[in-house]
Order: structure tokens, then sequence, then C-alpha cells
């Protein structure tokens, strides 16, 4: 623990697959993504669960992949349930709060594990806030 009773960061994430190529996921996909790799903020986890909500249109382009990180801390954002039926990360209630964006040459699958797709209303309400 740090100091006044808030974690550090804890540097060190788990890969989330075999090294491989970068790859573009698709809109709306859930993924529990290594957030050294994120290019905005400084997220306090190892790993977070986040929507994908922009793939650009060119792999290898130099526009980045944008997401909006889940928590289940208490934040401002859109509201989610808990949903073991989609993965065991999200086994608390949370919200989509955070904005930020991955370089594509580091959404790889040593850094990215694919959870599955978020579901209607929680998707169009996530797009809807955020772009």
């Amino acid at each position: 623990m740090s100091n006044h009773g808030r974690r550090s960061h804890a540097w060190l994430a788990k890969p989330k697959g075999a090294a491989g190529e970068p790859f573009l996921p698709k809109v709306g996909e859930l993924y529990l993504i290594t957030t050294t790799i994120f290019t905005l903020g400084n997220d306090p986890g190892a790993s977070r669960p986040a929507v994908v909500i922009v793939v650009p249109a060119e792999p290898g382009s130099r526009f980045p992949i944008q997401v909006v990180t889940r928590t289940s801390q208490k934040a401002a954002g859109v509201p989610h349930p808990a949903d073991r039926n989609l993965s065991s990360y999200l086994d608390k209630d949370g919200m989509f709060s955070d904005l930020t964006s991955v370089e594509q040459q580091l959404w790889r699958p040593e850094n990215v594990k694919r959870l599955g797709e978020l579901p209607e209303p929680y998707l169009s309400r996530v797009l809807r806030r955020f772009t």
C-alpha cells in the first residue's frame, strides 16, 4: 500500500496471450487491457476491462484505437452491472468512465484479451456519451 491508503500502480501485468502481430479490434468488443499501453492517463491497475469505441479505418495508420475503461470504483460515467456470464473480470457493478487510446502497434495478443461484446443498451450509452 502507498501513502494515504491508496494502491500504487501494479507495474507488471501478466501477458494476456502469446506474443503476436498487431491487429485491429471491432467497435463494441470488450477487452482486458494491460494499462501500461494506454496513451493517456495513469491507471493504478495492471489490467483494466475496456470497450472499443473507435477503430482506425486503415491498419498501420497513425490513428490510435480509442477505448473507454470500466472501473468498479465510484466514478462518473455509464453504469454497467456485474456480468459474470460475459467475464469473470466483471464480477462487480461498475462504470465505463474514462476515454483513452492505444497505439495500433501495441494492440497485440500479449497486451489485450478479448472478453466478448458489450451488449445493448450499454454499448449505445457508452457510444453516445464518449463519441
